[in-house]
């Protein structure tokens, strides 16, 4: 009898876990392939809202963030949350760490969360680092409603950027959620 409920308590907590995942296919097709070809990279400051000290953000201020020029099919905007851009080796968008956030937790810790719109079915890839030194709390997660799609915790400053990608996705919203972590690249394309 212990030994059952000890079996469906494990189950149980398994099942709960929320695992990393970096990279998904979701199949979809685009309708009009090339009608998505979008990037976000920042070679220097590029202005705009988001400055290169902490800059607040709440959902009735939305920003959406200037592509690349010659982007289309497309939106990247900062939902909510606090964001700057700085420059090291390289610019990104960076976001403070609370060490209490967890993959498990990440909806009700985040520092910042994004959106990416895309007008068809596309791959979206999001190139990331951590902000200091790997942490469990160093994270990146996409999301398509309450669904996690992909996510990295752990992420290094010290590392080279790593990519996760969301491959075929279909046309839609989907959140990006970030604490402790680097956004260095943004791309859609089908």
């Amino acid at each position: 009898m212990l030994r059952k409920v000890g079996i469906a308590v494990a189950a149980l907590l398994i099942g709960s876990m929320v695992f990393a995942q970096s990279n998904a296919d979701k199949g979809a097709k685009a309708k009009n392939p090339g009608s998505v070809n979008a990037t976000w990279e920042w070679n220097g400051y590029p202005g705009g809202k988001i400055g290169e000290s902490d800059t607040t953000f709440a959902p009735s201020k939305a920003y959406e963030i200037p592509a690349v020029k010659g982007s289309k099919g497309a939106t990247f905007k900062i939902v909510s949350g606090t964001v700057k851009f700085k420059t090291e080796s390289y610019t990104a968008l960076y976001h403070g760490n609370k060490d209490s956030a967890t993959l498990e937790n990440i909806e009700k810790t985040k520092k910042a969360e994004y959106a990416i719109k895309i007008d068809d079915a596309a791959t979206i890839e999001l190139t990331i680092a951590g902000n200091g030194s790997a942490a469990p709390s160093r994270i990146v997660v996409v999301k398509s409603g309450d669904q996690q799609l992909l996510s990295a915790d752990n992420l290094d400053g010290d590392a080279a950027p790593v990519v996760i990608k969301l491959a075929n996705a279909p046309a839609g919203e989907y959140r990006v959620l970030v604490n402790g972590s680097r956004i260095v690249k943004v791309s859609a394309k089908n």
